[in-house]
């Protein structure tokens, strides 16, 4: 056996100890999130699966199941199943076995796993329906499982949502007393962000606003949307973030008008068209930072000018817009927004000219008005729920739309809650059509490092 002299021991002993103390610290974060899951559980068991499958080749990159990330951090296991125990605050992980040539997101099953996790046990999945069946011979209780994709509710008629179906066909028979989602266990804790997220999502804002900046300036009549959505891929990657959110949205014309924006999931060109004069273009946006989403948008002229009648429809918007973003704050309820946007739109209708002026005053105000209107989580969902009343530390997208006239338009930011009031994330970015008429000529009053105030 080979003696290391004492201060060559004394440096191993001391490196060790520094690479336990990083893994504990970077998992520290997701523990802390695993007790907070386990606290609102009760006694029950919180299931949560990590994606199943490889990415299909004809996606940009893998993204793993958002809920199984902001409880494990794991971005790239698969096939991998987490289970939170409610009765004695145990927390399990069973892996899938390594598969030949894949060298990515491999976790052995074993002690030394589960002590760098974070974690009582780190099992083969082979080993999770026996362990089930005694669990709940043991103690009978009820099961929470996390939906593959967790914006969708558990009983809408989607395969993503059906996993929660699929686990209670399973669960049940094993011996839980009852099976249902664990989207009221788990989507309150990933509403309200943690310092840390807040900061990532401050990056995943900023690069967001290059990407959409780079969509505006994109639009020109005869270009066609997919040129212009590619611009804003390119810019989302040169600011520095991972990837996209989401494919980019630069719909023009007809595609403009909402009712019409999910024909995009059923096309097999993305509803490509060529843009024409005249015409006005959603352009809706999101860069990707460490798994977090960004979600940011406007619409814009496609020759670079409004009409009359689309810049007063759109001012009258942007005046309502901003009138519901200065109520934003703690304990405010959504519709509280909403009605503060209308009063000002309201307040101006009677000085509009333009017959399309007029017609989106009679839209907005009118019974439907804001049937589209959302103020929706974003995190490591680009979409995390409709909360009905805003707390501190939620962070939301502010999206309106509507259609006058044939036009769509649409508004979006995304906003920080704070106790006094809210941070503007998505700040520096035109408003008004003037506004975005000189960003889309290269220049904007506040581009030039002179941001908006953002904070209230």
């Amino acid at each position: 056996m080979t003696h290391l002299p004492r201060r060559a021991l004394a440096l191993v002993l001391a490196a060790t100890l520094a690479g336990a103390a990083r893994a504990q610290s970077a998992a520290q974060p997701f523990a802390g999130r695993r007790d907070r899951a386990l606290d609102r559980a009760g006694t029950a068991l919180v299931i949560v699966p990590s994606r199943a499958s490889f990415l299909a080749d004809d996606q940009k990159g893998f993204v793993q199941a958002a809920d199984f990330y902001y409880l494990t951090g794991l971005e790239d296991v698969m096939g991998a199943v987490l289970v939170l125990d409610g009765r004695d605050r145990s927390t399990h992980l069973f892996v899938a076995r390594p598969l030949p040539l894949l060298n990515r997101g491999v976790v052995i099953a074993g002690a030394a796993s589960a002590a760098r996790l974070g974690l009582s046990h780190v099992a083969p999945v082979d080993s999770l329906e026996p362990w089930l069946r005694r669990r709940f011979a043991a103690a009978p209780t009820a099961a929470f499982v996390a939906p593959t994709d967790a914006r969708m509710p558990a009983a809408a008629p989607l395969p993503m949502a059906a996993s929660v179906t699929r686990w209670q066909a399973w669960l049940v028979p094993l011996g839980a007393t009852a099976a249902s989602s664990a989207i009221p266990v788990l989507r309150p804790l990933r509403e309200v962000k943690e310092p840390g997220e807040l900061v990532t999502l401050r990056e995943v804002a900023r690069t967001s606003g290059a990407g959409f900046l780079a969509g505006l300036r994109g639009l020109r009549p005869g270009r066609r949307q997919a040129a212009a959505e590619l611009d804003v891929v390119q810019a989302c990657h040169d600011a520095g973030a991972r990837s996209v959110s989401f494919w980019p949205w630069t719909m023009s014309g007809p595609n403009a008008d909402f009712h019409n924006l999910w024909d995009t999931f059923l096309s097999y060109d993305h509803v490509d068209r060529a843009m024409q004069a005249g015409e006005v273009v959603r352009v809706d946006v999101g860069c990707q930072v460490g798994h977090y989403m960004g979600d940011v948008g406007r619409t814009a002229p496609v020759g670079g000018r409004f009409t009359d009648g689309q810049r007063e429809a759109w001012d009258l918007f942007i005046a309502g817009y901003q009138a519901g973003r200065a109520v934003i704050r703690d304990g405010v309820t959504a519709r509280a927004v909403y009605d503060a946007a209308l009063a000002e739109i309201r307040t101006r209708a009677p000085t509009l000219r333009t017959e399309q002026g007029k017609e989106a005053a009679r839209v907005l105000l009118g019974p439907n008005g804001t049937e589209a209107w959302e103020l929706h989580g974003v995190g490591l969902d680009d979409a995390e729920g409709l909360p009905d009343t805003l707390r501190a530390g939620m962070t939301v997208a502010y999206e309106l739309m509507f259609v006058a006239k044939g036009d769509g338009f649409y508004l979006e930011d995304m906003i920080a809650v704070t106790p006094t009031g809210s941070e503007l994330l998505t700040a520096g970015l035109p408003y008004t059509a003037a506004e975005i008429e000189a960003a889309m000529r290269g220049g904007h009053a506040r581009r030039a490092g002179a941001k908006a105030p953002a904070r209230r």
